[in-house]
């Protein structure tokens, strides 16, 4: 006898990976090669989302279904059943036996339980908060109908499966992340200010005791922080052309919650229950180089300038400490991104191009690629870029 088994819990995790997976590699596309054909992550996300939905609309009839049947048998009832099973077993052996090599499928149906179904609704709102980051989310009536999404089929039912499975902390930590996404979302709309939106950072994870301090939510507030001021950026380009005074503000505002970013991440570093040490490594390392950008143009931030070759130093030995780290656990990703970026800031402080040459040896186009990030996410002075070019060539 073969054996069916129908995983469908296990089929919507794959689908939430594939999916968003896919959105957000086609969103970095579309980024990186602006005037390219590429299709929009958007639909994507949207397809997963209705995907989500539909399996949440399954597993929530199953449940109500389990509800309700009859919790108990009678022993007796229990005994006849086993005794019919037995019977049908060996009839069925029997009668097997002496049949052809016919196969004889039986489908095994897992049952839908509140843990599976709190998964569907955590693969939701991660969704959701990858759909707020998307460049073509632009419109505040876009973000308003992200907002009455969360509103009208997931945010009640996370808390309520919350308290009926005790994964309080992962669904507090799931809604924080969301509220900040949304929160730039709108910011980028123009529709919330610089106030607001600091608030809101610090209103989504108010509910963390800093007495019990959890790594994963130290990494997420800073990657939070590092957003707000990456936003903050691109409207502070455009307010240094009118009002520099206020363009200097911004500099300070942005610098502030950078070195927030920063500190979080060396707390978490220190915690012996934190994971993924090379990626927190990593993200130390640019936040060094975030800051280091606020000495260039347009920004010009004098604190940032006159400390330009001591983040510099301090993002070298953060890269190389990642690569290390990344060696160590066989993390190759971690590793290439790692040893690329500490090579193009050797390039950077001392001139020595012989170590991005070296990379090049060993990771090829990566290589270029990391570069091309390390602009997009302003790590890099312009100057910077047309030196690593110019020696290139």
């Amino acid at each position: 006898m073969r054996c069916k088994v129908n995983l469908y819990n296990n089929v919507t995790v794959k689908g939430r990976q594939v999916l968003t997976s896919l959105g957000e590699l086609i969103s970095e596309e579309r980024y990186r090669h602006r005037d390219a054909a590429i299709a929009d992550p958007l639909e994507l996300f949207q397809e997963a989302l209705g995907f989500f939905q539909r399996c949440l609309t399954l597993q929530e009839t199953q449940v109500l279904q389990s509800e309700s049947a009859p919790q108990q048998k009678s022993i007796e009832a229990d005994r006849n059943s086993i005794d019919d099973a037995r019977k049908d077993s060996f009839e069925h052996f029997h009668s097997v036996s002496h049949a052809s090599n016919e196969d004889t499928w039986a489908t095994i149906m897992e049952p839908t339980t509140d843990q599976a179904l709190m998964d569907t609704l955590l693969a939701q709102a991660e969704t959701l908060t990858s759909i707020c980051g998307l460049s073509s989310v632009q419109d505040i009536n876009d973000v308003d109908a992200i907002d009455q999404y969360n509103s009208m089929n997931l945010c009640d039912k996370l808390l309520g499966f919350a308290s009926r499975t005790g994964r309080h902390h992962e669904v507090a930590l799931a809604i924080a992340k969301y509220r900040c996404a949304l929160a730039d979302c709108r910011f980028n709309a123009t529709a919330l200010d610089i106030p607001t939106y600091e608030h809101e950072i610090a209103d989504a994870y108010g509910n963390f005791p800093d007495s019990d301090p959890d790594p994963q939510v130290m990494c997420d507030r800073a990657d939070a922080e590092i957003v707000f001021a990456a936003s903050l950026q691109r409207i502070g380009i455009r307010v240094m052309e009118s009002t520099p005074e206020d363009g200097a503000r911004l500099s300070i505002v942005c610098w502030k919650h950078i070195t927030k970013a920063l500190d979080r991440l060396t707390a978490a570093g220190k915690l012996p229950n934190a994971k993924n040490l090379p990626r927190i490594h990593l993200r130390r390392g640019d936040c060094e180089l975030l800051r280091r950008r606020l000495g260039g143009a347009p920004w010009n931030y004098d604190l940032a300038f006159k400390s330009a070759s001591t983040l510099l130093k301090n993002a070298e030995i953060y890269y190389r400490g990642a690569a290390r780290l990344a060696k160590v656990e066989a993390a190759a990703d971690e590793e290439a991104e790692a040893s690329i970026k500490e090579a193009v800031v050797l390039a950077i402080s001392t001139g020595y191009h012989n170590a991005l040459g070296e990379r090049k040896c060993l990771y090829q186009s990566a290589v270029q690629g990391v570069i091309e990030e390390m602009n997009e996410e302003g790590l890099l002075w312009e100057e910077d870029t047309k030196r690593i070019k110019s020696d290139d060539a």
